[in-house]
């Protein structure tokens, strides 16, 4: 005999009833949120030199890590701080891939302390909290990649070398998005006339609109295959026979020194740096162009 509960399961299912057609959806509305503000007065926490450029092979990390080295010298301690991935900057000071992260190489009485870090990273040591994980400095300097970010950073002295037009158009744009409180030197890669470059850098001055302090290095650097090879060897470019080329990018570096030891130490001159021992005899004529 079935019960009533079995007599409920073996009823035929009833009919859905028809769906009564439904409302819209409500739009919820986006509430106003205050803008971040950029920063752009802001003024790092050590006296900060900036080597970029949005154009690669302009000899940023050459300049960068041998003003490094010659601050150094110049009885500084110094953070050199690595913005790019790549690891150019570490080999050519001489460091190892078995070489801790953080590593430090002694130049003269100073020394050059290389971390790398990138993005809130790196901002966070310049502006907020300070490089004092790493150790006591004197000064910062960084090496940017590329990119357009590079030339963003405000309050420091900006190093902005250029090897050409495509280049110089490139470091245009970036000048343009360049704090106002930023100092800005323009470099020429490459042997020009000068009075070319002085022109060059007239141009580039009007085009980019900047409104603080730009200045150019009045004589062009010249690429040189001697420099290039200590760098490649990750020898100091510091300790190359004084003559030719080479002599006239030493020059250029040790006046873009001056520049940066005046922000570190107002009002004193850079102490001047002894001939290198690896100097050797210079004989007029024959090893002028070495």
């Amino acid at each position: 005999m079935s019960t009533t509960h079995d007599r409920t399961m073996t009823r035929g299912a009833s009919a859905p009833s028809p769906r009564s057609p439904s409302a819209p959806p409500r739009a919820v509305p986006t509430l106003a949120v205050q803008a971040e503000v950029a920063h752009d007065t802001a003024v790092p926490r050590l006296p900060t030199v900036v080597v970029s450029s949005w154009k690669g092979g302009v000899w940023k990390t050459c300049l960068s890590a041998s003003l490094a080295e010659r601050l150094s010298f110049a009885g500084l301690d110094v953070l050199y701080l690595v913005t790019d991935d790549q690891l150019d900057a570490r080999r050519r000071l001489g460091i190892s891939e078995s070489d801790p992260d953080v590593a430090r190489v002694q130049r003269g009485s100073g020394t050059v302390t290389v971390v790398g870090l990138a993005g809130a990273h790196a901002v966070d040591v310049l502006y907020r909290g300070g490089p004092g994980r790493f150790g006591r400095f004197d000064a910062i300097v960084v090496d940017t990649p590329p990119v357009k970010k590079g030339g963003c950073l405000p309050g420091v002295l900006l190093l902005a070398p250029t090897d050409g037009d495509d280049a110089s158009a490139n470091l245009i744009r970036m000048l343009r998005a360049t704090p106002a409180n930023t100092d800005i030197v323009l470099v020429r890669i490459d042997a020009v006339p000068k009075r070319e470059w002085a022109q060059d850098a007239a141009v580039i001055h009007d085009a980019s609109n900047h409104t603080g302090t730009l200045s150019y290095l009045s004589d062009p650097l010249p690429r040189t295959a001697e420099v290039r090879e200590a760098l490649n060897r990750g020898q100091s470019v510091w300790t190359l026979a004084r003559r030719g080329p080479t002599r006239e990018f030493l020059q250029g570096l040790e006046s873009l020194a001056g520049v940066a030891w005046e922000r570190i130490r107002p009002g004193t001159t850079l102490p001047a740096l002894a001939v290198a021992a690896a100097s050797t005899v210079h004989i007029r004529g024959w090893d002028d162009d070495a």
